[in-house]
């Protein structure tokens, strides 16, 4: 039996959002539970890590939220690195 090609999307979101490895679980932004969600980041404090997954459609919102940003930066990317303080010590 031949396997059928995978759709690949054409659009930008489209490449963006099929970038992503989803599995079951629940989203963190929207809280809906067993979807399709994909790791997009971590929390981490005090060496503990915390992993965050959101679904397709927050996903999709986080990217169009991020696109409409660089818009009114002019499409210019822009780092800003904030110095830390280590827990104890003072910041001058």
């Amino acid at each position: 039996m031949t396997e059928l090609p995978e759709h690949a999307p054409a659009d930008r979101m489209g490449v963006l959002l099929a970038a992503y490895q989803y599995g079951l679980g629940s989203c963190f932004r929207c809280s809906r539970q067993g979807v399709q969600v994909a790791r997009i980041g971590e929390i981490t404090s005090d060496g503990d890590e915390t992993p965050r997954y959101a679904c397709r459609r927050c996903v999709q919102e986080l990217l169009t939220m991020h696109d409409h940003g660089m818009e009114r930066m002019d499409g210019r990317s822009r780092m800003v690195q904030i110095p830390r303080t280590p827990r104890g010590a003072v910041a001058n």
